[in-house]
């Protein structure tokens, strides 16, 4: 380690890494480098925005039997989004990297050229999708894009004191994860595999309240929240986000920079009617806030009903997706896992073939709240569903980028517990009642109040059941759904017409 005084204020600053070349002065931002045996300031260095990310300096973490420390940040943007590189030393005194983006981690190692089994290809030949190799392996790409340094702190490996603009493609395979680096003109590899927070050590992550009270903030001085285009008030969560559409009038605005920009203004418009509001919190294990609404439909297919997808945040377990169709709710997060096959009918996932189910276009036909990347009415993108045996695995691909996650289905009575909404208790109830006019149970010439038909109770008061689980024994849950269904299975039994 080599500690210096910075040149600019006099404030210590430190080498830890040997592979840094530059460390930001944490007092006055200024960019120093090593120069022999004397320090050297060479520019300036944006403050990082604060966003929802649990990582800071010091942060310790283990790639497999490997320890190392968190010694420097890059933040970098593009033009839908934003991401944070840490730059991590290796407790054996090697260095790399822990990509951090919406939750998504992963810890890379540079290759060494000389276990390149084949030249990388040029930056211009790489296309999303497509496989490329490095090393022993065959990756797909998953992303391809040009990005900048928007502010770094601590020690860094490159001199990014004027800004830094990189040229990169992310690659997947299973759980590996490979970038390949244009940035310097002859391409570099970095492989490892995706990471999970459990592989970081919690007792020197941000606590929850911090991230809390500092997301969106740069240090000393608090993120303007107000949309420029109508004055309207912006929530906090609003800044957890890359960009937010104002609540009040509709426009798309930027919180990537140190004030708020007006991406795309729009006059006031009314907004659609989702089933879950904005700012609503449910529980899935822990506490999630809905931050972001969007409503999606199949491009010129008219036949093909809409659906709506909610995004949630947590603090500690980061994003949560919910979708909702015509056919029911779905829970869905981005998979940290890719395919290790993928052919035209069927990937290879988790070990097991997925037949391919449904291919299909997406359209944003409205958007509200806040996302962590840039999301506009009028995206679009290709979509292709793989069935398993009780989810569902989705490819979502555009021109830069390719994603894929998994949806597991939920249950209304479940999505009603979380949220301890009475309109969904009201609808489950609407559906029960429905379902009862269908079933063997009914009549056609039954003309009784549907309020009290007993399968209407029956299924009102199961669904209460669940809706106040929290406050029961499951012993008493067991015994309550059985004490009320329990009479109606005898009489179906025995073929006997309900009461």
């Amino acid at each position: 380690m080599q500690a210096f005084l910075c040149p600019q204020c006099g404030a210590a600053v430190k080498f830890e890494s040997a592979g840094a070349v530059m460390v930001v002065c944490a007092a006055c931002r200024s960019t120093i480098t090593k120069d022999a045996d004397a320090a050297r300031a060479t520019g300036h260095m944006a403050a990082v925005i604060e966003d929802a990310s649990p990582v800071q300096l010091r942060t310790r973490g283990s790639n497999g039997a490997r320890k190392f420390t968190v010694v420097g940040r890059l933040r970098m943007a593009y033009g839908e989004g934003a991401w944070n590189e840490w730059y991590i030393a290796f407790d054996d005194g090697t260095d790399g990297w822990l990509s951090d983006a919406s939750g998504q981690y992963a810890v890379l190692r540079r290759l060494p050229d000389s276990e390149l089994k084949a030249p990388l290809p040029a930056y211009a030949k790489l296309s999303v999708g497509e496989p490329v190799q490095i090393g022993e392996t065959w990756f797909l790409v998953s992303d391809r894009r040009e990005s900048r340094c928007i502010g770094g702190e601590g020690e860094l490996p490159v001199n990014a004191a004027d800004g830094w603009t990189a040229h990169a493609a992310d690659c997947r395979k299973g759980n590996a994860f490979a970038t390949i680096d244009y940035s310097d003109g002859a391409p570099v590899a970095y492989v490892g595999m995706s990471a999970n927070r459990t592989d970081l050590d919690k007792t020197t992550l941000r606590s929850n309240e911090d991230v809390a009270e500092t997301t969106g903030r740069y240090r000393g001085n608090i993120m303007p929240l107000d949309c420029p285009n109508c004055g309207g008030a912006i929530t906090i969560v609003a800044a957890m986000a890359t960009q937010v559409v104002c609540p009040s009038c509709s426009s798309l605005l930027d919180c990537s920079g140190e004030r708020t920009e007006i991406i795309e203004a729009h006059k006031r418009s009314a907004t659609f009617k989702s089933t879950l509001p904005l700012g609503a919190l449910g529980k899935f294990e822990v506490d999630y806030r809905i931050i972001g609404i969007m409503r999606c439909d199949v491009p010129r297919d008219m036949t093909e009903p809409a659906w709506t997808e909610y995004l949630l945040f947590n603090p500690e377990r980061g994003y949560l997706w919910l979708v909702e169709t015509e056919e029911g709710w779905s829970r869905v997060t981005v998979s940290d896992e890719w395919p290790t096959s993928v052919t035209d009918n069927h990937v290879v996932f988790r070990g097991k073939p997925w037949p391919k189910l449904y291919e299909y276009g997406s359209k944003v036909t409205a958007v509200f709240g806040a996302f962590n990347w840039r999301v506009r009415k009028g995206d679009t993108s290709n979509v292709t569903d793989f069935r398993g045996t009780r989810e569902t695995l989705t490819r979502e691909q555009t021109a830069e980028e390719v994603t894929w996650s998994v949806a597991q289905p939920l249950h209304i009575t479940k999505l009603a517990t979380a949220f301890r909404m009475p309109e969904l208790a009201a609808a489950l109830q609407a559906k029960a009642i429905a379902s009862a006019k269908r079933s063997p149970f009914s009549s056609d010439d039954d003309d009784s109040d549907d309020q009290f038909n007993p399968l209407s109770i029956a299924a009102y008061a199961s669904m209460a059941l669940f809706v106040f689980s929290e406050a029961l024994t499951w012993a008493a849950i067991f015994f309550g759904v059985i004490a009320v269904w329990a009479p109606l299975l005898i009489l179906w039994w025995k073929n006997e017409e309900l009461p």
